[in-house]
């Protein structure tokens, strides 16, 4: 795993940053901020406050993962929604931003919807979601006997029917990774961060991804600031039925504890 000793080459470099108006002096390593699951975020003492984001393990499946995201990412800075990239490292995947704020309060769903349709409104990318490809990823992660128990229950709740729904859908380029997480704030504005999983794709699994984390009272209400009258039901229902599926595989494989079983989400799929 990689460790803070990974920035230090970086923060040498500081005269390369990009940065509106340079910075006095060298900058300092500061505290580690934040550990998920594939990185950890480091403050970087200086003036303007900025962050640096050190890569430990890619939960993607190409080698380009990394420019993909930065291609997206900056798409998506130009336009306010993601914190101004200042410096990359693509050797050791190292990201050196502006730092933005935690956001307080819980995300409404139109302030949630909002940001969706901002992001889908940014011009594409040239690489696609693949989501089957990542199932088969996880899958092959797994103990056979359960990797085994999650195809039954993939079949059970015909799985390919809802993925054939959604790769027909029109593209778009979406974050397919709005949870809570992965929200913050600047001048009181939503932004994303961790754009690994930005891709052109269903905008209904975006939005499915993103309703998971917010209460029944609100999902309704995202759905609408997105789509409004052109909301799609069969859609939706395949958006939020694949949404979960990833979401469970990918907790089976990098966050056991949160994982449900593969009966649970045929239970949830099914619904009552």
């Amino acid at each position: 795993m990689a460790t803070a000793d990974a920035l230090a080459p970086c923060l040498k470099r500081w005269r390369e940053w990009q940065l509106p108006k340079p910075i006095d002096g060298p900058p300092v390593l500061g505290p580690l901020l934040a550990q998920g699951s594939g990185h950890s975020i480091y403050e970087i003492l200086s003036t303007p406050r900025l962050v640096g984001r050190l890569r430990h393990q890619s939960t993607r499946l190409t080698e380009e993962a990394f420019l993909q995201e930065l291609a997206a990412w900056s798409q998506a800075a130009q336009r306010g929604l993601a914190p101004g990239i200042v410096f990359t490292d693509e050797h050791d995947q190292i990201v050196i931003c502006e730092r933005i704020d935690v956001i307080e309060q819980p995300v409404s769903g139109e302030a949630l919807g909002t940001l969706c349709q901002q992001i889908h409104a940014l011009p594409g990318v040239s690489h696609r979601l693949t989501i089957p490809a990542d199932i088969a990823h996880y899958l092959k992660q797994l103990p056979a006997r359960l990797a085994d128990q999650w195809r039954v229950a993939m079949q059970t709740c015909n799985t390919e029917k809802a993925l054939a729904s959604l790769e027909g859908d029109i593209p778009y380029l979406c974050h397919n990774d709005l949870t809570p997480g992965n929200l913050m704030s600047s001048s009181n504005r939503l932004l994303a961060i961790d754009w690994e999983y930005a891709a052109m794709g269903s905008r209904y699994f975006d939005v499915a991804i993103a309703c998971e984390s917010l209460p029944d009272s609100e999902r309704d209400t995202m759905m609408q600031q997105v789509f409004g009258d052109t909301l799609d039901d069969d859609l939706m229902t395949a958006g939020k039925q694949i949404a979960a599926l990833v979401t469970a595989l990918w907790q089976t494989c990098f966050s056991v504890a949160d994982a449900p079983r593969p009966a649970d989400w045929v239970e949830q799929t099914r619904g009552p």
